[in-house]
């Protein structure tokens, strides 16, 4: 019996048109791909002060840690990051830079006893929200790729710092970050304005204002941005193209040095020099700042900024953003004594 040579045709279209699918189709990577890479991490785990860590040079540690570490190399209080000292020969591992990471990326949780496999689910926000993974991870853990390179340092929960921040850690003498006084946040793909900090003076960019540009530059995400100003030296100076109502907006924006943010807190109080925890306590005041001339001392918890009640970080900031006029007051208790104090800012 002879074949009908069209159907013959078509039958060989649709099988090209199949394997063409076929290897465009994306293949995840699955645990026993990353046994090679983990044998060769093992070595560079070691344990300081009854935690976890990673040799990152022959003699030297990087160590993640919410509370204080003693007898450090370096530290990033925003972070929680510690370089530390290691008298014993250690094997050291690499980043690599992180820009080249997708989110929902198929990834290996490295740990001392063990790996497993994750996925990266949101790449934050820059220092108060982290990026996170899809399930929880120990601390002090490498997030790997298939192609065996490091390219984050898990810390609590869900979250990990990526590589670039630590990749500065390790190169740069001092820790430092800059700060424009802005903070945003994302929506259908756009990167808004949304909060502001009042101490910054002669802020024109208001809250909820569309981002357009920044140094000619147009930003995916707000991950990017504010890894972007960070990274800038402060005294520098921006330019920030912006959209409000549909019109378009220009402003030039010099970077100060940021004072709060990460584990520090970003309540924007710190750049008057006051610092609260985040039960709204204050916990240090800076000598000779405005702060420490209004009379508080540490302990001291604010209740009220201007005419609005506050109990959280995210709302003091929300009521911060939305200050206008020139006078601020402030409700604070004490011993259960409540009293006023006012600054012009």
């Amino acid at each position: 019996m002879v074949n009908n040579p069209m159907k013959i045709f078509i039958g060989f279209l649709s099988l090209l048109f199949f394997l063409d699918t076929l290897s465009f189709a994306k293949i995840e990577p699955i645990k026993s791909d990353f046994k090679p890479c983990y044998k060769k991490r093992l070595k560079s785990f070691v344990i300081f002060n009854n935690k976890q860590a990673v040799a990152v040079s022959k003699h030297k540690i990087l160590l993640y840690s919410r509370h204080y570490v003693k007898k450090y190399i370096k530290r990033d209080p925003f972070l929680g990051l510690y370089l530390v000292y290691s008298k014993k020969e250690l094997h050291p591992v690499k980043f690599i830079a992180f820009d080249k990471i997708k989110d929902n990326t198929v990834v290996a949780i490295m740990d001392k006893g063990n790996f497993l496999l994750n996925k990266i689910e949101s790449f934050g926000n820059g220092l108060d929200i982290l990026p996170r993974l899809q399930k929880k991870i120990m601390p002090n853990s490498l997030v790997e790729c298939v192609c065996c390179r490091n390219f984050a340092l898990t810390t609590n929960g869900r979250h990990f710092i990526d590589s670039d921040y630590i990749i500065r850690f390790l190169k740069d003498k001092k820790v430092q970050y800059s700060d424009s006084g802005l903070r945003f946040k994302e929506k259908n793909g756009k990167i808004f304005v949304k909060s502001r900090n009042p101490f910054f003076y002669g802020l024109r960019i208001r809250v909820g204002d569309e981002i357009v540009r920044v140094d000619g530059k147009e930003f995916k995400n707000v991950a990017k941005l504010s890894k972007y100003i960070l990274f800038l030296k402060s005294g520098r100076s921006i330019n920030i193209v912006y959209k409000r109502a549909g019109k378009i907006f220009h402003q030039k924006i010099i970077l100060k040095k940021r004072v709060g943010g990460g584990l520090i807190g970003d309540s924007f109080f710190q750049s008057i020099g006051l610092y609260l925890r985040h039960n709204l306590t204050i916990s240090y005041i800076v000598k000779n700042s405005i702060a420490y001339t209004l009379g508080l001392k540490r302990g001291d918890r604010l209740l009220k900024i201007n005419n609005y009640f506050t109990t959280t970080y995210k709302k003091t900031q929300s009521i911060l953003s939305m200050i206008k006029r020139k006078r601020v007051y402030m409700l604070f208790s004490r011993d259960n004594f409540q009293f006023f104090v006012n600054f012009r800012r």
